[in-house]
């Protein structure tokens, strides 16, 4: 392969001087990345760029990187920080969604030491936090529900710097899969070989003024994902051209919850320590928010396993933290989990948790 194309455009799009200014800028993101490490990344498929570095140097809202920077002081104050960071080595966890694991530790990490009387700890080992409290012990392992959306994300941010009139969906609630791991490459290669042509949007822009939406092309054997130009005038806008709507959202969030649990129910040793919840972050899929929304009936409770206790589930923003409005908490049956104890809040999300979920059945 030459030089893919996507590389050739975060090249152009990643102003080099935004991250070393930023960097500058924020205490405790400068101190824990560092412009070189950053700068390697350059080189490394798929993304040929470090998360925080696209970030950093494309991204207008400081908002982000203010509360980021929170994160990281906070996070740092917390036993065993150190040891934490050693597993964070920008220069080996560089992936675009490496992002959003790392920063739902840091939310969940700072909503527990918010609440009065509770330490919380980094673990050298197992699940990622150690809560304490009144005597009373549980363990955190984080999770980030990633499927092909930070894909998909990273191909919208991109596309947005080509042109702010480009536009991608995939239909909510249904199977929705694009290539991963080796084949990410060449999968984002083919979507922006199109767009080195200055020539190629700028006539599918004049398309878009005689009618729209304008479908722009997707390699071949993709399903449900499109990408489209839209145009400025609402009488050339032709309905129906893109597929809209959502499947049967009560399917689709059992399956999330069922693969979530799956992807961790054997990992880092969760059976060898007592009490332990599984956090949940969906924000990735705008597919759950909205399912949950639309969600007209409980769904079944899937089968959590020996090693998980509970489900601790949110739709968190990266710029927020978890809280009453966002999230939800599900308590395995007949087991006092010591969370109950922290705060009456948590009998309150545990409320929601039980009305979220059917008690009748379990997905299997």
């Amino acid at each position: 392969m030459t030089e893919p194309a996507h590389k050739i455009l975060v090249r152009k799009y990643l102003d080099w001087n935004k991250v070393s200014n930023r960097l500058s800028q924020y205490e405790y993101i400068g101190k824990h990345y560092n412009l070189k490490a950053l700068q390697d990344c350059s080189e490394k498929s798929p993304y040929y760029c470090h998360y925080l570095a696209w970030r950093l140097g494309t991204w207008e809202n400081e908002n982000v990187f203010i509360f980021f920077n929170e994160l990281l002081k906070q996070g740092g104050l917390l036993p065993n920080w150190d040891k934490k960071i050693k597993g964070e080595d920008p220069s080996k966890r560089y992936g675009y969604e490496n992002f959003f694991p790392f920063l739902w530790e840091l939310q969940v990490a700072k909503f527990f030491s918010e609440i009065k009387g509770v330490s919380v700890e980094w673990t050298l080992s197992g699940p990622d936090l150690k809560i304490s409290s009144s005597g009373k012990t549980f363990y955190i392992e984080c999770y980030v529900y990633t499927k092909s959306f930070a894909i998909e994300l990273f191909i919208e941010e991109l596309l947005k710097h080509i042109n702010p009139n480009i536009e991608v969906l995939h239909t909510f609630c249904i199977k929705f899969s694009l290539p991963q791991n080796e084949n990410t490459e060449n999968f984002l290669n083919d979507i922006f070989s199109p767009y080195l042509n200055p020539c190629f949007i700028d006539n599918k822009l004049k398309e878009a003024e005689k009618e729209f939406p304008v479908i722009l092309p997707t390699p071949q054997g993709i399903d449900n994902f499109y990408i489209y130009v839209l145009g400025n005038n609402p009488d050339k806008y032709i309905p129906h051209r893109v597929p809209k709507g959502s499947a049967i959202p009560e399917n689709y969030l059992a399956v999330c919850f069922e693969e979530a649990v799956n992807a961790k129910r054997n990992s880092n040793k969760l059976s060898q320590y007592p009490n332990v919840l599984l956090a949940i972050n969906f924000l990735l899929g705008v597919d759950f928010q909205l399912g949950a929304k639309l969600l007209s009936e409980a769904i079944p409770l899937c089968d959590f396993g020996n090693a998980i206790d509970g489900i601790f589930f949110s739709a968190c923003g990266i710029d927020d933290i978890p809280s009453l409005g966002n999230s939800y908490l599900k308590i395995k049956a007949g087991i006092e989990h010591p969370i109950l104890s922290l705060d009456e809040k948590f009998n309150l999300l545990s409320a929601k948790g039980d009305r979220f979920f059917s008690q009748d059945g379990q997905c299997t």
